[in-house]
């Protein structure tokens, strides 16, 4: 049992026992104002029997006192005789001798009277019933933390604390998977498993889960990430259905911002630098100057440019250089390579990751790029376009740790015998990093 499953159930079953007790009380009392109205109702009706039984009562203490010694036989004598006369007096003869009866009126009126006093608790316990668990659970949705009843939304809370490891992800997956397999058409859910495994390197698992979000629910977006992540499956390689996919949404929404940017990516990384540029060009004019994308995007275009021999675009008067040395400030360039005693143990196809991860506390990387060991040596930059959480990037940490780790698995989750290198601490502005593997990874 879940821990969300264990407090609604102790939740509901606390709240059933307190309406149970005040309910209990309710009746119990509703009751006791019955038998009180019931009795008042008989003394009116018979007031002559009503005073024989207070003069009973005093006989029995007269009894009770002469048995105790504290009356002799004269004086017992003496006090019957005057509670006699009183009663006669009071009632008269003919009373005690043929009591009252209940007129209809008085009947009526004491019935009415009790059926009153039994309708209250009724009407109390049903507001009762409705109105504790309404008021519990609104006291609970405005002082309490509903969102902790959803392992998604807490999930998601630890990504936004920047405290996930891979180690988490793969948690984060499971339980994702084992929620969807109760809630097949939750779109959302199919979305995040995919983000999540591609996170981790399972770029198989990622594209099952994005399809099955696509069949519920079509939006263009996805689709790009789907063929981003096919791109990734086969190696940064878009040949063919990632291409597609590009092409299809683009000619179905040509302003489409996420399939122009991943369309420049695509053909920056076959090397045709020409539509990469007109590509790029095209997104940079759906996004306004004061985006905080427009400053990787004009950084793109430059590179493209400078691919191509052609001269870099002055800048404008109203972007002189505060964002790209802002830009430069938060990034970290460098260049990994490998030893030569250990180009035997890696494959053309190796996978490498390079990335930074804060010095102290998680392991979530800040920003990571990956790459194959086939383009070796590899100059790299690390900056907040290549994070992988938006509210935890490198702009916001002071040091870092920068890792370089050569995966024949392609898991982003660290396996024996994986190379690597690190170095730490690192201020996010150092260029010239170099990273040089020598070693299995410790």
């Amino acid at each position: 049992m879940t821990p969300a499953l264990a407090f609604i159930f102790a939740a509901t079953g606390l709240t059933l026992l307190v309406v149970a007790v005040l309910c209990m009380a309710l009746w119990r009392g509703a009751l006791r104002g019955a038998r009180a109205t019931l009795n008042a109702a008989q003394a009116l009706d018979h007031p002559a029997q009503a005073n024989a039984a207070v003069y009973r009562d005093q006989l029995a203490d007269l009894q009770r006192e002469h048995a105790l010694g504290n009356l002799n036989d004269e004086e017992l004598q003496a006090g019957r005789d005057e509670l006699t006369r009183r009663l006669l007096d009071d009632v008269g003869p003919e009373a005690l001798a043929q009591p009252q009866a209940l007129s209809e009126e008085r009947v009526s009126a004491s019935t009415s009277a009790v059926v009153a006093s039994m309708r209250k608790p009724w009407a109390l316990m049903f507001a009762v019933i409705f109105l504790v668990p309404v008021l519990s659970m609104v006291m609970y949705g405005v002082l309490g933390q509903p969102q902790a009843l959803d392992p998604l939304a807490l999930q998601q809370g630890a990504d936004t604390e920047g405290d996930v490891t891979p180690e988490k992800l793969a948690s984060m997956a499971s339980a994702l998977s084992r929620r969807l397999q109760d809630e097949p058409n939750n779109v959302d859910g199919w979305v995040m498993l995919g983000r999540v495994q591609r996170a981790l390197g399972r770029f198989g698992e990622s594209d099952e889960a994005l399809r099955k979000a696509l069949e519920l629910s079509h939006d263009d977006n996805v689709l790009i990430e789907r063929a981003e992540v096919l791109a990734q499956k086969n190696g940064g390689n878009f040949t063919g259905e990632p291409w597609a996919i590009i092409q299809r949404v683009l000619t179905a929404d040509p302003h489409q911002l996420n399939a122009l940017l991943l369309a420049g990516s695509a053909s920056y990384a076959e090397e045709n630098f020409r539509s990469a540029l007109r590509f790029w060009e095209r997104a940079r004019e759906e996004v306004s100057p004061d985006s905080p994308d427009a400053p990787e995007l004009d950084r793109a275009i430059a590179q493209a440019r400078s691919k191509m021999g052609l001269p870099p675009i002055p800048p404008r008067a109203d972007s002189v250089s505060e964002r790209d040395a802002a830009l430069q400030a938060s990034s970290i360039s460098g260049r990994v390579s490998l030893v030569s005693e250990l180009e035997g143990k890696v494959a053309p196809t190796d996978t490498v990751f390079v990335y930074a991860t804060p010095v102290t506390g998680s392991r979530m990387p800040l920003a990571i790029v990956r790459t194959t060991a086939a383009k070796l040596p590899f100059d790299f930059v690390l900056d907040d376009s290549t994070a992988m959480n938006p509210a935890a990037k490198l702009s916001s940490a002071d040091e870092v740790t920068v890792r370089v780790r050569i995966s024949k698995s392609g898991q982003a989750v660290a396996q024996p015998g994986d190379l690597g290198v690190s170095v730490s601490p690192v201020k996010p502005g150092t260029t010239g990093l170099n990273l040089m593997v020598r070693d299995t990874l410790r």
